[in-house]
């Protein structure tokens, strides 16, 4: 038998939520050995798909452990059903099972297939579109990838991701006063980021709320948004911070505000006159 399942992208403006999932199945997915080195089959698929992806002068993608296990836990699914599908009845979504496995992502993506061989499966991947765009996909720089062999049948998962690196609140802060900076400095602006203690305890406290502001300093202007880096502003913010209006900010993260599974930094900056 030879086959494959239409591909599955998930992005981070996504809908979903990330459900409570009961404690036997969370204890299935963290409990893979994320020490246990690739089999022979695993090993193959990541080389083949790097391979791909270097001749096309896309990086090569990053084994990951921690996303094998959940690719491991979903290609167990598969085997003991004799059948390949993106989630069985029970089991949790695709984005749920990484997010619990441990893993911090703001993209996530997968591919599934069976056949006699890994050498077929990579093949029908490359030949479909749906599992090649992912396959090639620059955005992707992660990987974990199962194969179960069951009755002769090899059962294959890849998960693609776009990890999110982990910084600490106060580092969130410092990237998005640095953003903020440069900003104002390119425009010709001079805008402050007030860094007292009551200023950030304001912007925390304001970054966790979902409507109005904290502190007895009203801003003129409060932004609240979510990103998956931290290397860009938004579009209105920047617009703002342009204006010409503002010359003094307050910068505040929190944790993230929507309870989905992507894992995604909070920022909230006041501006002030």
């Amino acid at each position: 038998m030879r086959q494959i399942k239409p591909f599955r992208r998930i992005l981070l403006k996504s809908t979903l939520v990330l459900s409570l999932l009961p404690c036997a199945l969370q204890s299935k997915i963290q409990a893979a050995d994320t020490s246990t080195p690739a089999s022979m089959a695993e090993q193959y698929l990541l080389a083949a798909a790097n391979r791909e992806r270097q001749s096309r002068g896309l990086q090569p993608l990053r084994r990951d452990p921690v996303l094998a296990r959940a690719a491991a836990f979903h290609a167990r699914q598969m085997a003991d059903h004799a059948d390949i599908s993106h989630g069985f009845p029970g089991e949790p979504e695709l984005a749920d099972r990484a997010a619990t496995a441990g893993v911090r992502f703001s993209l996530i993506s997968e591919n599934v297939g069976e056949a006699p061989d890994s050498t077929e499966i990579h093949e029908m991947w490359m030949q479909s579109e749906g599992h090649r765009e992912n396959l090639l996909d620059p955005n992707v720089n992660v990987v974990g990838i199962s194969v179960i062999v069951r009755d002769d049948q090899f059962y294959a998962v890849e998960d693609f991701v776009s990890t999110v690196e982990t910084l600490s609140i106060n580092q969130q802060e410092t990237a998005v006063a640095n953003i903020i900076a440069s900003s104002g400095g390119a425009i010709g602006n001079t805008l402050a980021v007030n860094t007292s203690e009551p200023a950030i305890q304001s912007a925390r406290q304001t970054c966790s709320m979902h409507t109005g502001y904290a502190g007895s300093n009203r801003p003129w202007f409060v932004m609240r948004y979510t990103a998956a880096d931290l290397n860009h502003l938004p579009s209105p913010l920047q617009a703002r911070l342009g204006s010409g209006k503002y010359h003094q900010a307050a910068i505040g993260a929190c944790s993230s505000r929507d309870g989905g599974p992507f894992s995604t930094y909070s920022i909230a900056v006041l501006l002030y006159p």
